[in-house]
């Protein structure tokens, strides 16, 4: 809520057409130096929509476990490195080119980041999940409808998850019913 004059009623400017993604200014910087209080990183790639920093990639050789990248993610995020830059970042991946790409949010720990699955034509694990995973329409609404809080905890979806939602959506607008079934 913001108001242009003193005397001016309040308006809500929405920092993001989440409807239109097309209408955002989408932006990849590389090895974008981030000073912190104590120590100063430099995250891969930083994803930024309309100058807001929403991701970051890590990325490995094909002969670095993408394990390393997700634990780099997991120290930037602490106090004494670069923890205030991540107020404003929403996915956060990690990657190479033989194990591909793993995802998670802010505090997700190594064991619960996932992997998309998802069929393509792309052969390339990293390059097929981030054309997936981070076209301008998919990228803000995996951050838009598929971020949760659950008992305080920040979590995205997975694959299945999102697919499923998608579906179900699709019934509800056909008026069909149906049931999603989670083994």
């Amino acid at each position: 809520q913001v108001r242009e004059d003193v005397v001016e009623k309040m308006q809500t400017v929405w920092l993001i057409d989440w409807n239109n993604p097309e209408n955002n200014h989408f932006a990849i910087a590389e090895e974008v130096t981030v000073q912190g209080d104590v120590n100063r990183k430099r995250p891969d790639i930083v994803m930024y929509v309309n100058g807001i920093a929403l991701g970051m990639i890590e990325l490995k050789r094909s002969t670095v476990s993408v394990s390393e990248g997700i634990r780099q993610n997991i120290s930037n995020q602490r106090k004494d490195f670069i923890e205030r830059f991540f107020s404003t970042v929403q996915l956060l991946f990690a990657g190479n080119d033989t194990e591909g790409l793993r995802h998670g949010v802010i505090g997700t720990p190594e064991q619960f980041y996932l992997q998309w699955k998802e069929e393509s034509d792309i052969e390339n694990p990293l390059d097929r999940a981030i054309t997936q995973m981070c076209s301008k329409s998919r990228f803000l609404e995996l951050i838009h409808d598929f971020i949760v809080f659950h008992a305080g905890i920040k979590k995205t979806c997975r694959t299945n998850q999102f697919f499923g939602v998608k579906a179900a959506q699709d019934h509800v607008t056909n008026r069909e019913g149906g049931i999603i079934w989670h083994s």
